[in-house]
């Protein structure tokens, strides 16, 4: 795994995934941005610089699919010259929302509860 600090937003709604996400991360010593909604999320990007967005899928105002949607937007329309990783986060059968997951502009997924092992090879 890279060495280097990342700073990475949190688009969860749940308080306890938050927590459990949380502390999984700060164990990898990395910079961590919590938004309750896709809206908030979105709002954070606009303001913000991040190496990774872990996305709810199903979360309340604006779900993870459109805050991805308009993530990418914002990206073409400022000329970013890096693209955010963005993994979705999921309790449901990932299979069924895969495709739609990489249509959207996401690059991947991880599972929830998390994974050790499934953060860090997210985080490398």
């Amino acid at each position: 795994m890279d060495s280097g600090k990342k700073r990475i937003l949190l688009a969860e709604d749940n308080a306890i995934n938050q927590k459990v996400a949380l502390l999984m991360l700060k164990k990898y010593d990395q910079s961590i941005d919590i938004a309750d909604n896709g809206r908030i999320a979105v709002e954070k990007f606009l303001h913000h610089d991040y190496d990774l967005v872990l996305m709810d899928l199903h979360m309340p105002e604006l779900d993870g699919f459109e805050a991805t949607i308009q993530i990418r937007e914002i990206e073409l329309s400022e000329k970013r010259e890096k693209k955010v990783k963005i993994y979705a986060m999921t309790a449901s059968s990932i299979t069924d929302e895969s495709e739609r997951c990489y249509a959207v502009g996401m690059d991947g997924y991880i599972s929830k509860p998390f994974k050790a092992e499934e953060v860090i090879n997210v985080l490398a």
